[in-house]
């Protein structure tokens, strides 16, 4: 049972959440009475309230112009330009990086060649981030990084074919040190998948199949609004089967496609019609729906969201694919197929989305401060529909 002073504690914290969040929302300063009424807290407690959070510089007060005779009414802002938080996704050719302020909304982005160390890369994105909006990376509170390959939990990345020159590296500590904050790393496919979850197609699920289809053939899990990392850390990771071939076509993981050179291209085409495109569509759904509909019976998700490519990609996909499974189940009952919201973009925000989720005490100083999801992945969601 929490004692008296554990109650009194956490009531104040929830007031703080209440007050901080209702001004990252309004966006500009205001009065102690909005806040007050909005907020449902009296006069007395808006006012403690924000003591403590101008005291801990995550408030300030705002001189506003009377509408009238007397004394101004006092007002405070949010400030949100006191720290920063960073996602960067490495990949086997690129890094992305992008910059946020504490409500979450973007500073500034970079996409850069992959050609020197981790740790460097991803102080060179960061940096190059913040450069684009001439941020100063002194209030850098914290970094999300995304990997290819299984991630153990000290963020040590423990395999991975696309990054094998990475592999036995404590990623995590090593840039911690290199840039004095913060910083967790996590597979990208498992951090796209909790960007769709949070903010993207499967907002509003608490189960989530994610399905990426590019390169090569990756899924992930979400579970209980958390991604499923299990024991091992190795929910999801079908490529660790020893022999596993998804498709025909795969080569080391690698798809390799007859008619087109890409994959991407291959979707392109049969979204225009293109009749041979359309068939080897077909065919490689009915070579993965049956490992696919294994997942769905053993997770049962709310939704399968499926990254393929833009909407005319994903169109080309999607309606093969959902057939090929429902092929393959003998009950009626089926999981929805959706095409993913956030695009290529969806590593990198998950990877900021994450070191919100992790160390948000630490980045507000403040309990239960909600992760402002909503914010990371609205204006990459609305780009890419």
């Amino acid at each position: 049972m929490e004692t008296a002073p554990g109650a009194a504690h956490a009531e104040r914290s929830a007031n703080q959440v209440a007050c901080l969040r209702w001004l990252a929302e309004a966006g500009v300063a205001q009065t102690v009475g909005v806040i007050a009424a909005e907020t449902g807290l009296s006069r007395p407690t808006v006012h403690a309230v924000l003591d403590d959070l101008v005291e801990a510089g995550l408030v300030e007060p705002s001189n506003a112009a009377s509408a009238g005779p007397g004394r101004p009414a006092r007002s405070f802002r949010f400030v949100r330009e006191a720290g920063l938080v960073a996602g960067v996704d490495i990949g086997p050719r690129g890094v992305r990086a992008v910059l946020c302020d504490l409500a979450g909304d973007r500073l500034g982005y970079a996409e850069l060649a992959r050609n020197k160390s981790t740790v460097d890369v991803v102080r060179n994105a960061v940096e190059a981030a913040a450069k684009e909006s001439g941020t100063d990376l002194d209030r850098l509170r914290a970094v999300g990084v995304a990997l290819p390959g299984v991630v153990e939990e000290s963020g040590r990345l423990r395999a991975s074919l696309v990054l094998p020159e990475v592999v036995g590296e404590p990623i995590a500590a090593t840039v911690a040190t290199e840039l004095d904050c913060l910083v967790t790393v996590d597979n990208d496919i498992k951090l796209a998948a909790l960007a769709e979850q949070r903010g993207g197609a499967g907002r509003g699920h608490s189960d989530v199949l994610y399905l990426q289809v590019g390169n090569r053939l990756s899924l992930s899990i979400v579970l209980d609004e958390e991604i499923r990392q299990g024991s091992h850390r190795l929910a999801g990771e079908l490529g660790a089967q020893r022999g596993m071939r998804w498709t025909r076509n795969a080569q080391r993981g690698q798809l390799v496609w007859t008619s087109h050179p890409t994959g991407e291209a291959v979707l392109q085409a049969a979204a225009t019609g293109d009749a041979d495109a359309k068939a080897e569509i077909k065919d490689f759904c009915g070579q993965i729906a049956g490992r696919i509909a294994t997942v769905l019976l053993v997770v049962d998700p709310d939704v399968v969201v499926v990254r393929c490519g833009g909407a005319a990609e994903s169109t080309a996909l999607l309606r093969p694919l959902e057939a090929a499974v429902a092929k393959e189940l003998v009950v009626p009952e089926r999981s929805p197929f959706v095409a993913a919201a956030l695009g290529r973009e969806a590593a990198v925000l998950g990877a900021a989305g994450h070191a919100f989720d992790r160390f948000g005490p630490a980045i507000y100083g403040v309990r239960n401060y909600p992760s402002p999801w909503h914010k990371l992945t609205h204006d990459e969601e609305r780009n890419y529909q």
